[in-house]
């Protein structure tokens, strides 16, 4: 199986680093001075105790990869469009396209674009970034992928799939409910990234708070409301298993909205707590907190996009 990988980050560098060394044919797009460094020095990856390096083909050019078998798409939500488009020499009829990004609405834009037959939805838990140009660090617990068919069933396409993941040690896990499942991260995800980047601190202390706590699992609360509100089919401790989950992480874990704030890049603001408020007024469910979450840091994220933009609004 010939295997590309759209987005050489956190997700990308590290799931894919990992197929890599199992000594698949597999490519990277990557951009930039992380490309660089990649093509110089190889991809480093520092994940707890095991350490290692691996020359790979990486380019900014999915022409010079050419048709795959598999694409891991592993983008930031606000690069969705403009990197589906890019990739189109990759993708070709029985291309499969296993989208691993945060938010909900990535997999209906690669739908739109490339036809239901082709996409894959799928989502990660893992602490993991990019700490320098060629190096991608991961912390804590494994990475674990979750992943499906649009039509919720497990059929022999993504059991192939889920077996190259399992020989390459991911721990990984088919489902037939993919909606359900993103669901789940996006209501996780709203609460730890929104609340824990508007504190700029780290989860640890956000749940060592009481006032950040309850603020974190009040959001969570509302799209948990929004997500039965719009007929998705949540489990009944949607929001515990959540905070559960948030507990299990490293106190020091400093979420990639954080991060990207911090290292004054674009944020995914729009796809998360942006996204929460935009389908709360479309189907009539109050959204408050995560309201002036996004009100904040829309803010923030648009001082990084435009450093210029303040002094020329005029009165």
């Amino acid at each position: 199986m010939k295997i590309g990988v759209m987005g050489t980050g956190g997700v990308g560098g590290y799931f894919g680093g990992l197929l890599a060394r199992t000594g698949l044919d597999i490519h990277f797009v990557a951009r930039g001075k992380h490309l660089q460094a990649i093509q110089e020095d190889g991809l480093r990856v520092l994940s707890n105790d095991d350490r290692f390096v691996l020359r790979i083909h990486a380019t900014s050019e999915p022409y010079e990869i050419g048709p795959v078998d598999l694409v891991l798409f592993c983008v930031k939500s606000f690069d969705t469009e403009s990197a589906m488009r890019l990739m189109e020499p990759m993708v070709e009829e029985e291309t499969v396209i296993l989208s691993l990004q945060n938010g909900i609405d990535n997999l209906d834009k690669l739908t739109n674009h490339y036809g239901s037959d082709r996409i894959m939805g799928g989502t990660t838990y893992i602490e993991s970034f990019i700490k320098s140009p060629g190096v991608v660090v991961h912390t804590g617990q494994m990475g674990r992928i979750i992943f499906g068919e649009l039509s919720e069933e497990i059929s022999s396409r993504p059991q192939a799939i889920l077996q190259i993941f399992q020989q390459a040690s991911i721990q990984a896990e088919l489902t037939d409910n993919i909606q359900r499942v993103l669901w789940e991260k996006f209501l996780f995800i709203c609460g730890v990234h929104g609340v824990s980047t508007l504190c700029r601190a780290p989860l640890g202390e956000v749940l060592a708070t009481s006032e950040t706590r309850e603020l974190l699992i009040d959001v969570m609360l509302e799209v948990e409301k929004l997500a039965r509100k719009n007929g998705v089919a949540l489990g009944q401790n949607a929001v515990r298993e959540a905070v559960a989950l948030s507990e299990s992480y490293k106190k020091e874990f400093k979420c990639s909205m954080l991060r990207d704030l911090e290292w004054r890049r674009p944020m995914e603001i729009e796809a998360l707590n942006g996204m929460v408020v935009k389908l709360g007024k479309e189907i009539g469910v109050a959204t408050p907190l995560n309201q002036a979450i996004y009100a904040c840091i829309r803010l923030e994220n648009q001082r990084i996009l435009d450093p210029l933009w303040p002094s020329l609004r005029g009165d």
